[in-house]
């Protein structure tokens, strides 16, 4: 049987904790930045949005607008609403 001084135990549970640390500061600032560049792709998704509307000039009737500007739309809020939710915060 391994005894193990007192001294020794809280050195490797600090050592743990401070490693423990380092891996959720990393995995928050990996989370930001990856929210960062959604919303950076969704900001520009957004002219392109824009630029549809303009398909009533080319012909395009309101019912084929809205059909084109829903199936575009769609993903761009779902994955919004996804980069939001990486970025909660859960208390453990």
């Amino acid at each position: 049987m391994t005894i193990i001084a007192a001294k020794e135990l809280t050195e490797k549970t600090k050592e743990l904790s401070l490693f423990s640390y380092g891996i959720e500061e990393k995995r928050e600032q990996n989370l930001f930045d990856q929210a960062g560049k959604m919303l950076t792709s969704i900001s520009i998704f957004t002219v392109a949005l824009l630029s549809f509307v303009s398909l009533e000039k080319l012909g395009f009737n309101t019912g084929q607008t809205i059909i084109i500007l829903g199936a575009t739309f769609t993903p761009l809020v779902l994955s919004f609403i996804l980069t939001v939710s990486t970025l909660w915060k859960y208390s453990y």
